[in-house]
Protein backbone atom coordinates (compact mmCIF):
# COMPACT_ATOMS: atom_id res chain seq x y z
CA UNK A 1 0.00 0.00 0.00
CA UNK A 2 2.99 2.13 0.54
CA UNK A 3 4.68 1.97 -2.50
CA UNK A 4 1.18 2.49 -3.89
CA UNK A 5 0.21 5.32 -2.63
CA UNK A 6 3.56 6.90 -3.86
CA UNK A 7 2.60 6.11 -7.48
CA UNK A 8 -0.89 7.77 -6.80
CA UNK A 9 1.25 10.79 -5.38
CA UNK A 10 3.81 10.71 -8.29
CA UNK A 11 0.73 10.94 -10.75
CA UNK A 12 -1.74 13.23 -8.42
CA UNK A 13 1.09 15.57 -8.60
CA UNK A 14 2.10 15.30 -12.55
CA UNK A 15 -1.89 16.04 -13.11
CA UNK A 16 -2.28 18.88 -10.87
CA UNK A 17 0.54 20.45 -12.58
CA UNK A 18 -0.60 19.61 -15.61
CA UNK A 19 2.41 17.84 -16.65
CA UNK A 20 0.08 15.10 -17.96
CA UNK A 21 -2.23 16.43 -20.56
CA UNK A 22 -5.73 15.54 -21.45
CA UNK A 23 -6.42 12.47 -22.87
CA UNK A 24 -2.11 11.54 -22.74
CA UNK A 25 -1.10 7.63 -21.99
CA UNK A 26 -0.15 6.62 -19.06
CA UNK A 27 2.54 3.77 -19.36
CA UNK A 28 3.11 1.23 -16.35
CA UNK A 29 6.78 0.59 -17.53
CA UNK A 30 7.63 4.51 -17.66
CA UNK A 31 5.26 5.04 -13.94
CA UNK A 32 7.91 1.88 -12.71
CA UNK A 33 11.10 3.85 -14.02
CA UNK A 34 9.65 6.76 -12.24
CA UNK A 35 8.65 5.62 -9.45
CA UNK A 36 10.44 2.89 -9.24
CA UNK A 37 7.33 0.29 -8.18
CA UNK A 38 6.70 -3.07 -9.88
CA UNK A 39 3.40 -3.57 -11.91
CA UNK A 40 0.81 -4.18 -9.09
CA UNK A 41 1.33 -1.14 -7.10
CA UNK A 42 1.35 1.14 -9.97
CA UNK A 43 -2.04 -0.96 -11.25
CA UNK A 44 -3.46 -0.31 -7.95
CA UNK A 45 -2.41 3.65 -7.90
CA UNK A 46 -4.30 4.08 -11.26
CA UNK A 47 -7.27 2.04 -10.39
CA UNK A 48 -7.76 4.48 -7.44
CA UNK A 49 -7.42 7.58 -10.17
CA UNK A 50 -9.98 5.96 -12.29
CA UNK A 51 -12.14 5.03 -9.23
CA UNK A 52 -11.82 9.49 -8.19
CA UNK A 53 -12.51 9.87 -12.27
CA UNK A 54 -8.93 11.75 -13.49
CA UNK A 55 -7.92 8.30 -15.69
CA UNK A 56 -9.60 6.05 -17.99
CA UNK A 57 -8.17 2.35 -16.95
CA UNK A 58 -9.12 0.41 -20.36
CA UNK A 59 -9.07 -3.45 -19.92
CA UNK A 60 -6.38 -5.31 -22.11
CA UNK A 61 -5.70 -1.49 -23.73
CA UNK A 62 -4.30 0.69 -21.36
CA UNK A 63 -4.82 3.98 -19.08
CA UNK A 64 -4.72 7.20 -20.54
CA UNK A 65 -6.11 10.76 -18.62
CA UNK A 66 -9.57 11.88 -18.92
CA UNK A 67 -10.32 14.06 -21.63
CA UNK A 68 -13.67 15.75 -20.77
CA UNK A 69 -15.89 17.86 -22.92
CA UNK A 70 -16.28 21.55 -21.67
CA UNK A 71 -20.16 20.74 -21.13
CA UNK A 72 -18.71 18.14 -18.71
CA UNK A 73 -16.33 20.45 -16.97
CA UNK A 74 -19.19 23.03 -16.74
CA UNK A 75 -21.46 19.96 -14.80
CA UNK A 76 -18.39 19.80 -12.65
CA UNK A 77 -18.49 23.26 -11.59
CA UNK A 78 -21.52 23.23 -11.27
CA UNK A 79 -21.60 20.61 -8.76
CA UNK A 80 -18.71 21.59 -7.25
CA UNK A 81 -20.00 25.12 -5.66
CA UNK A 82 -22.92 23.66 -4.56
CA UNK A 83 -21.20 21.67 -2.35
CA UNK A 84 -18.80 24.17 -1.40
CA UNK A 85 -22.07 26.24 -0.61
CA UNK A 86 -23.25 23.86 1.56
CA UNK A 87 -19.99 23.41 3.39
CA UNK A 88 -19.71 27.13 3.75
CA UNK A 89 -23.64 27.45 4.97
CA UNK A 90 -22.86 24.92 7.85
CA UNK A 91 -19.25 27.19 8.72
CA UNK A 92 -21.24 30.59 9.32
CA UNK A 93 -23.68 28.92 11.63
CA UNK A 94 -20.43 26.40 13.59
CA UNK A 95 -17.69 28.22 13.31
CA UNK A 96 -15.48 28.60 16.56
CA UNK A 97 -13.60 32.25 17.35
CA UNK A 98 -10.49 30.63 17.13
CA UNK A 99 -11.40 28.54 13.68
CA UNK A 100 -12.25 32.28 12.45
CA UNK A 101 -9.10 33.72 13.85
CA UNK A 102 -7.38 31.20 11.39
CA UNK A 103 -9.07 31.91 8.71
CA UNK A 104 -7.93 34.86 8.74
CA UNK A 105 -4.36 34.69 9.26
CA UNK A 106 -4.43 32.23 6.33
CA UNK A 107 -6.27 34.96 4.20
CA UNK A 108 -3.50 37.26 5.32
CA UNK A 109 -0.69 34.63 3.68
CA UNK A 110 -2.79 34.62 0.82
CA UNK A 111 -2.75 38.42 0.06
CA UNK A 112 1.16 38.45 0.96
CA UNK A 113 1.49 36.53 -2.11
CA UNK A 114 -0.35 38.37 -4.46
CA UNK A 115 1.27 41.47 -3.50
CA UNK A 116 4.75 40.14 -4.37
CA UNK A 117 6.54 41.57 -7.11
CA UNK A 118 6.39 38.42 -8.54
CA UNK A 119 3.50 36.15 -7.18
CA UNK A 120 3.71 32.47 -7.17
CA UNK A 121 0.91 30.73 -8.68
CA UNK A 122 2.28 27.33 -6.72
CA UNK A 123 2.11 29.12 -3.20
CA UNK A 124 -1.46 30.78 -4.36
CA UNK A 125 -2.57 27.11 -4.82
CA UNK A 126 -1.25 26.04 -2.54
CA UNK A 127 -2.52 28.40 0.52
CA UNK A 128 -5.57 28.44 -1.65
CA UNK A 129 -6.15 24.70 -0.72
CA UNK A 130 -5.72 25.38 2.96
CA UNK A 131 -7.84 28.48 3.43
CA UNK A 132 -11.04 26.35 2.05
CA UNK A 133 -9.83 23.51 3.81
CA UNK A 134 -10.18 25.94 7.04
CA UNK A 135 -13.51 26.49 5.88
CA UNK A 136 -14.78 23.22 5.16
CA UNK A 137 -13.27 22.40 9.02
CA UNK A 138 -15.62 24.85 10.78
CA UNK A 139 -18.58 23.18 9.15
CA UNK A 140 -17.68 20.35 11.31
CA UNK A 141 -18.95 17.49 8.80
CA UNK A 142 -16.47 14.50 7.79
CA UNK A 143 -18.41 13.24 5.46
CA UNK A 144 -18.52 16.69 3.42
CA UNK A 145 -15.25 17.27 3.96
CA UNK A 146 -14.29 13.92 2.39
CA UNK A 147 -16.32 14.68 -0.64
CA UNK A 148 -15.02 17.80 -1.67
CA UNK A 149 -11.72 17.21 -1.04
CA UNK A 150 -11.77 15.28 -4.06
CA UNK A 151 -13.73 17.57 -5.97
CA UNK A 152 -10.73 19.97 -5.02
CA UNK A 153 -8.18 17.87 -6.69
CA UNK A 154 -9.95 17.93 -9.94
CA UNK A 155 -10.60 21.59 -9.66
CA UNK A 156 -7.35 22.10 -9.65
CA UNK A 157 -6.69 19.75 -12.49
CA UNK A 158 -8.91 21.74 -14.29
CA UNK A 159 -7.52 25.12 -13.46
CA UNK A 160 -3.89 24.09 -14.37
CA UNK A 161 -5.14 22.91 -17.78
CA UNK A 162 -6.84 26.03 -18.60
CA UNK A 163 -5.87 29.43 -17.36
CA UNK A 164 -4.00 28.69 -14.66
CA UNK A 165 -4.49 30.34 -10.88
CA UNK A 166 -2.41 33.70 -12.03
CA UNK A 167 -6.13 35.02 -14.25
CA UNK A 168 -7.51 35.19 -11.12
CA UNK A 169 -5.44 35.35 -8.03
CA UNK A 170 -6.56 38.80 -6.98
CA UNK A 171 -10.56 38.60 -7.65
CA UNK A 172 -10.63 34.94 -5.66
CA UNK A 173 -8.73 36.93 -2.82
CA UNK A 174 -11.75 39.61 -2.92
CA UNK A 175 -14.43 37.20 -2.61
CA UNK A 176 -12.91 35.17 0.11
CA UNK A 177 -12.23 38.19 2.26
CA UNK A 178 -16.55 38.63 1.49
CA UNK A 179 -17.01 35.19 2.58
CA UNK A 180 -15.07 35.27 5.25
CA UNK A 181 -17.17 38.60 6.61
CA UNK A 182 -20.36 36.84 6.16
CA UNK A 183 -18.97 34.09 8.14
CA UNK A 184 -18.08 35.99 11.36
CA UNK A 185 -21.50 37.64 10.88
CA UNK A 186 -23.32 34.76 10.84
CA UNK A 187 -24.94 35.30 7.63
CA UNK A 188 -25.20 31.66 6.80
CA UNK A 189 -27.23 32.49 3.14
CA UNK A 190 -24.93 35.04 2.00
CA UNK A 191 -21.91 32.91 2.61
CA UNK A 192 -23.44 30.27 0.76
CA UNK A 193 -24.50 32.19 -1.61
CA UNK A 194 -20.39 33.94 -2.34
CA UNK A 195 -19.41 30.81 -1.90
CA UNK A 196 -21.23 29.16 -4.73
CA UNK A 197 -20.72 32.46 -6.87
CA UNK A 198 -16.64 32.02 -6.31
CA UNK A 199 -16.93 28.84 -7.66
CA UNK A 200 -19.34 29.42 -10.33
CA UNK A 201 -16.76 32.41 -11.51
CA UNK A 202 -13.61 29.86 -11.33
CA UNK A 203 -15.74 27.11 -13.72
CA UNK A 204 -16.73 29.82 -16.23
CA UNK A 205 -12.94 31.04 -16.42
CA UNK A 206 -11.98 27.42 -16.62
CA UNK A 207 -14.51 26.93 -19.56
CA UNK A 208 -13.65 29.93 -21.40
CA UNK A 209 -9.93 29.44 -21.41
CA UNK A 210 -10.33 26.10 -23.00
CA UNK A 211 -12.05 27.36 -25.39
CA UNK A 212 -9.87 29.07 -26.75
CA UNK A 213 -6.86 26.68 -26.42
CA UNK A 214 -8.91 23.82 -28.15
CA UNK A 215 -12.73 23.12 -29.91
CA UNK A 216 -14.77 21.15 -27.34
CA UNK A 217 -14.07 17.55 -27.06
CA UNK A 218 -16.91 15.55 -28.51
Amino acid sequence: MSKSNDVYDHVMGRLLSADFDFGERLLVKELGVQTGASRQPIMSALNRLSTEGFVKVVPQVGCEVIHPSHSEIADFFLLFAQLEGLLIRLAASRRTEEQLLELNIIQQRILSVIRMETPSPASYASLNRVFHNSMHQMAHSPLLMRKQRNNFNMCDFFITHSVGFTSFMSEAAEEHQEIIEAIADGDADRAETLAIAHIREIGNAVVAGLETQTPPSA
